[in-house]
């Protein structure tokens, strides 16, 4: 889910470095992005992943370490 998330996100980030601006607000805006993005996508991934399998109809697991939330 990282790696997706990541293919996605890191042209995104690098197209935000390409507006002009100094360097290091180019920076900072990109690494922004990508660190804020990165964050919600490690706290959510088990409700994303439920949602994705819920979506097209596939088995969730039921044990805590496959990634179903113990609530």
């Amino acid at each position: 889910m990282m790696a997706r998330h990541l293919t996605l996100m890191v042209p995104l980030c690098v197209l935000l470095g390409l507006l002009p601006a100094e360097w290091g607000i180019r920076v900072a805006v990109g690494a922004l992005a990508l660190l804020s993005s990165t964050f919600v996508v490690a706290i959510h991934s088990s409700e994303i992943r439920r949602a994705r399998l819920r979506q097209h109809g596939l088995p969730m697991p039921d044990e805590p370490q496959q990634g179903h939330p113990p609530y």
